[in-house]
């Protein structure tokens, strides 16, 4: 048996050894959703006893077409390639929203696609989100004679709802993740109106720290938080008077003062928006030291979060190779000598020995 492939002009697929696929892009690209359609494909064939299964979910831009999401025994080039809604038993489930019980399994991707000298038995049952079918679960038995009955059936739904919680659930992070960036951006372009060279002091951070956090091996995640407190580490700068932020010339110790509060400032704001906690803590920590002598709470090393320790060295190499309104910008050769100098009092030496190899030197 062998199932061929939409969207590809040859086709090598044969059935897999069992291994799990997933799709390559899409709604189940990476994190919650993914992983669960994967474990549920492969638990699928375990526990309804079938040979092979593949989760077919409705493609967002196009909900006329299926993508085939995850599978277990199935052919690697299935995987991620699209169905339209009136191709098979796939097709036939999205659109009358019933599960169809097949004598034979060729017709569950349609002909075109399923390659078989027999017919096996295979079966469809929709994956329902909300009021609308969002997918399709199928399943087929090549292995032995016996036929989907009742209880296959009741299972196999079970098996969907589940599935159905996986893309909801998927979802929602997705635009809960859109609604974290819009308020990222508006922040940016707020900062970029009030301060045009705090913004792209902060967008060179950015871009630092995150080869300071590859190096580091932070996780995805991590990563992600890194880059948005990178972003937004001088936010708190939209609150001190301009006399103060652009004052041309050294501060006052009252000005210096009114400067250390934008961290604090900083951390409040974004406090307030919800998914933007941990960058709040990242951004409030972003000037103590690894000795115990920075502010606002005089915190001292390990205790200062490591995305924190990342943009205390990224920032601090970035400010001395700017230009300021008070000097001209330092060179790179000698700004690195000044992190060296204050790894180990100032900054966490580890994050020093990572700048220094993401800067090459």
């Amino acid at each position: 048996m062998r199932l061929m492939s939409r969207d590809r002009t040859e086709n090598e697929g044969r059935f897999g050894s069992g291994l799990p696929r997933i799709a390559p892009s899409g709604l189940t690209e990476s994190g919650y959703g993914g992983l669960v359609l994967d474990r549920l494909a492969r638990h699928t064939c375990r526990i309804a006893g079938v040979d092979w299964s593949c989760l077919f979910v409705r493609d967002a831009r196009d909900p006329r077409l299926a993508i085939a999401a995850a599978g277990f025994g199935v052919p690697w080039d299935l995987i991620g390639t699209r169905i339209g809604a009136d191709e098979g038993a796939v097709g036939q489930v999205l659109v009358s929203g019933n599960p169809v019980v097949l004598t034979d399994s060729r017709a569950v991707v349609g002909p075109a696609v399923v390659e078989d000298e027999v017919p096996r038995p295979g079966i469809a049952v929709p994956i329902r989100t909300g009021r609308s079918v969002g997918g399709v679960l199928c399943a087929a038995i090549v292995r032995n004679d016996r036929q989907f009955d009742d209880h296959d059936l009741e299972l196999l739904t079970e098996l969907a709802d589940l599935a159905a919680a996986a893309i909801e659930h998927s979802r929602m992070r997705q635009h809960y993740d859109a609604t974290v960036e819009a308020h990222v951006e508006a922040l940016a372009a707020a900062m970029d109106m009030r301060d045009r060279r705090t913004a792209r002091h902060s967008e060179d951070v950015v871009g630092l720290a995150r080869k300071v956090g590859e190096l580091l091996e932070l996780e995805q995640a991590s990563l992600l938080e890194l880059e948005f407190a990178a972003r937004l580490h001088d936010v708190g700068k939209i609150q001190v008077p301009d006399a103060v932020l652009n004052k041309p010339g050294p501060l006052d110790p009252q000005e210096s003062e009114v400067i250390r509060c934008h961290a604090a400032w900083g951390a409040e704001t974004l406090s307030r928006i919800p998914g933007l906690e941990a960058v709040a803590t990242i951004v409030r920590f972003h000037h103590e030291r690894w000795d115990g002598r920075g502010y606002p709470d005089g915190l001292r090393g390990a205790r200062i979060p490591l995305a924190s320790r990342i943009i205390s060295v990224c920032d601090a190499y970035g400010a001395m190779t700017s230009d300021r309104p008070y000097r001209a910008a330092m060179p790179q050769d000698h700004a690195l000598d000044e992190i060296k100098s204050a790894s180990g009092s100032q900054f966490d030496p580890a994050v020093v020995e990572a700048l220094l190899d993401a800067v090459g030197h």
